[in-house]
């Protein structure tokens, strides 16, 4: 879904790149729950806002004290990138709701996934 702000997809890009983990946490804790209404309304194309609130809360209240929030530098910053640089392409999210990303490597097997549903990746021509 077009138009997530930032803090949103970054916060979806940190989930996607650390579900385990995240799922690992919730478990110890006892209550899957936030982690798995996230991932439905994800899956689902339903707004993400609320689920990723209740999630951020849930780790917070967990004893992480970034929760999926709390570190800015989590998002893809393309900084430098002009006009004079030669073209280059990249992995995005296929539902376009993260800021998770993969630079394509030669000889890579397979086309990299969302974490979430499997879904391949989008390749993109950078600006």
């Amino acid at each position: 879904m077009a138009g997530l702000p930032e803090r949103v997809s970054a916060a979806i890009a940190y989930v996607c790149g650390n579900l385990p983990e995240i799922r690992s946490q919730l478990d110890h804790l006892g209550d899957p729950a936030p982690l798995d209404r996230l991932l439905a309304a994800i899956r689902d194309g339903d707004d993400v806002v609320q689920p990723l609130d209740d999630l951020h809360e849930a780790l917070l209240a967990g004893g992480d004290v970034l929760g999926v929030y709390g570190d800015s530098t989590r998002s893809a910053r393309l900084a430098g990138i002009t006009a004079a640089a030669p073209l280059e392409t990249l992995y995005v999210c296929p539902h376009r709701r993260c800021s998770r990303y993969h630079w394509p490597e030669p000889g890579a097997p397979a086309t990299p996934a969302c974490e979430i549903d499997e879904t391949p990746m989008l390749l993109e021509r950078l600006p």
